[in-house]
């Protein structure tokens, strides 16, 4: 009778499983079962499938398997998630440790206006177009701010030589800091010329139309500091425009 109690137990998991299948199915057309979709069911929390099935997880980072969600509030705006990559720092020769995982953020109306259809366009777009756009750093490690404030600062510094941009200003935004905490964010929205700045702790403002090109610069410009991030990022946008 035993094997017979335990067939009975697994027939009915699997007409619940069903069940919750052919309802999620129900409230959106599009829904299509299958038996991946019955196996994440019965590990994911609820809701977990419905939104799943609509494209609504989250992005992992494929390095240091940080997530991203589909989109981001900042500047009044809801912004949404095109690419992201990781951030190493090297501590002896080829070994390198992971530092943090940065998204990117755009406003997606005027993301498409832009008309990109290749990497070289959409950076082009996103260092010089004016809409609503964000960089969102997660922290794949504890680390001093101000440590933060001075590589980010370095990476800067170059790319606005020759202009009044308010770089020491920004460098010691992050002395506010002790440190940042492994999944801290930093996020940098640009909006028109002014580029703001959000700790855990503080925001502040910085209106430098040099300051906001050159930080979206670090990481999509020629000389990225994350090439895989760039790339990710790129495409995300130019699939975004399409």
């Amino acid at each position: 009778r035993a094997p017979a109690c335990k067939m009975s137990r697994s027939l009915f998991v699997s007409v619940l499983m069903l069940s919750a299948v052919a309802v999620a199915s129900a409230s959106s057309p599009t829904c299509i079962a299958t038996p991946s979709t019955l196996q994440d069911l019965r590990f994911s929390r609820p809701g977990g499938l419905v939104n799943r099935l609509r494209g609504g997880a989250d992005f992992v980072e494929k390095v240091t398997g940080i997530k991203f969600p589909d989109s981001l509030s900042a500047g009044g705006k809801t912004l949404k998630f095109v690419g992201a990559g990781d951030r190493k720092k090297a501590i002896l020769g080829p070994v390198a440790v992971n530092v943090y995982a940065v998204g990117l953020y755009v406003d997606e109306a005027g993301a498409k206006a832009s008309g990109a259809t290749d990497a070289a366009s959409a950076s082009k777009a996103l260092l010089d177009g004016t809409f609503s756009k964000s960089l969102k750093i997660v922290m794949a490690r504890s680390v001093g701010a101000q440590k933060i404030g001075d590589a980010l600062a370095d990476q800067i510094e170059p790319r606005v030589k020759g202009t009044d941009a308010p770089l020491e200003s920004f460098k010691s935004f992050f002395g506010k800091m002790d440190k940042l905490e492994t999944a801290n964010e930093l996020t940098f929205t640009a909006s028109g010329d002014t580029l703001q700045v959000k700790s855990p702790k503080s925001s502040q403002d910085f209106a430098s139309k040099e300051l906001c090109k050159a930080m979206f610069d670090i990481y999509i410009g020629g000389t990225p500091v994350s090439p895989n991030g760039k790339k990710s990022m790129l495409d995300g946008f130019v699939n975004l425009c399409k």
